[in-house]
């Protein structure tokens, strides 16, 4: 029988040897994440290949990156510019579109190349339903990233984009989630992530090479497994269930698609009708929510600062409402909005077409208190070529041939 001090030696021994184990374990995996951060062998991953959910931005992003060169005109806003210009686009055209593949202005290229004498004016329409000024930001940053800047930016704002009580923080959109895989946000992390928990979750992934890369490790199994398994497994296996799998109904809730083809069609020439939507906005605009109002405003000054260092010109657009939609507001609120958009725009010296001032808009240009019809898309896209033609640094601008993005500021990224 051993004595006490024999087992207790024991215990001290296989101690130790668990200790020192540990502290091998630990030192190997430091020195790992020390040679992989110094030789960083996924950098060259492919974004768009990572997971992620179909959302609108997912749409926007990959027909974008599909354009044989950049558009020479970028549209920025919400569903405010969305829909209307997607509706008259339809009547010009003549024919249903499908929304996730339909982001152009074709009205706006048709006159703007008949004014300007150009063989044609590609003009992207990478507005996002609930479009915020932060994700405006991350658009256009994302496509410095990726030298396809366009000429211009055409920045379409209202009230909403600034207080929406339905947004919790910047970073937290379907829009700015999926877009900072394009482009280092290490120098927004505490404007977009105002809380601990998540920007230590953001600069772990930092430090910790495997955490912060565990989905394009992913990609890359897969695609090694794909390759090498391939053509094994079509011989020896029958096919797979998951491949009748309704993706839809059995993905991670992270995963699942926002949208995909033919869940909104615009149809064309659709007859006129109001909604009142009212409701909605109440909960929107249920506060002045000044604290993201201040935030916002910081991404607005960033987005314009971006576009300086990288030779794109910007319109900013002060969006039509109706006046059901402006009683909502709450006391104050689009006074100190609009005084802001006008220090904004002669600050960083940006043309400002207000379309919420006096008469230009009326009821019947609208389907509901917030959002144009065909026939306010109309009025809308005018005004915005009247604008353009108006100014002779936009004409020049787009008479001049594409070119591909200037690499100033590391991309954009250190702005």
């Amino acid at each position: 029988m051993p004595l006490p001090s024999d087992r207790n030696n024991t215990n001290m021994l296989w101690t130790s040897v668990i200790t020192s184990h540990i502290s091998l374990a630990v030192v190997f995996l430091l020195l790992l994440n020390g040679l992989l951060l110094a030789t960083r062998p996924l950098a060259t991953v492919d974004p768009e290949s990572l997971p992620a959910a179909h959302t609108w931005v997912w749409w926007a992003m990959h027909e974008y990156r599909e354009q044989k060169s950049p558009p020479k005109i970028v549209v920025l806003g919400s569903s405010l510019v969305m829909h209307p210009v997607s509706r008259l686009d339809a009547d010009v055209l003549n024919k249903d579109l499908d929304y996730v593949h339909h982001h152009r202005s074709v009205y706006m290229e048709q006159v703007l190349s008949q004014r300007l004498g150009l063989g044609g004016a590609p003009c992207f329409n990478f507005s996002l339903p609930g479009a915020m000024v932060s994700d405006d930001y991350i658009v256009a940053r994302a496509l410095v990233s990726l030298k396809r800047q366009p000429q211009v930016i055409i920045l379409a704002l209202s009230l909403r984009d600034f207080i929406d009580n339905g947004v919790r923080c910047a970073g937290g959109t379907p829009a700015f989630r999926y877009l900072k895989r394009f482009t280092s946000i290490d120098d927004i992390v505490a404007l977009a992530m105002p809380q601990i928990w998540q920007r230590f979750d953001y600069f772990f992934g930092k430090t910790v090479y495997l955490w912060g890369k565990k989905l394009d490790i992913q990609v890359v199994l897969a695609q090694a497994l794909k390759e090498r398994l391939g053509p094994v497994a079509q011989h020896v296996c029958s096919e797979s269930l998951l491949n009748t799998l309704d993706l839809s109904k059995n993905m991670p809730s992270n995963l699942r698609s926002e949208v995909e083809e033919g869940m909104f069609i615009v149809k064309t020439h659709q007859p006129y009708s109001y909604e009142d939507n009212s409701k909605e906005y109440r909960k929107r605009y249920r506060t002045a929510n000044e604290q993201l109002f201040a935030v916002q405003s910081m991404f607005l000054d960033k987005l314009l600062l971006l576009c300086k260092n990288c030779g794109i010109e910007v319109v900013i657009v002060n969006m039509p409402l109706t006046a059901a939609n402006m009683t909502l507001m709450p006391k104050g609120s689009y006074d100190k909005y609009i005084a802001y958009l006008e220090q904004a725009a002669a600050r960083w010296q940006c043309p400002l077409v207000d379309l919420n001032h006096g008469a230009q808009f009326v009821t019947e240009d609208f389907y509901d208190t917030s959002h144009m019809n065909a026939r306010g898309g109309k009025k809308f896209v005018d005004a915005l070529v009247r604008k353009i033609l108006s100014v002779r640094t936009l004409v020049v601008t787009l008479q001049r041939p594409s070119s591909s993005s200037r690499q100033l500021a590391r991309d954009g990224q250190s702005l």
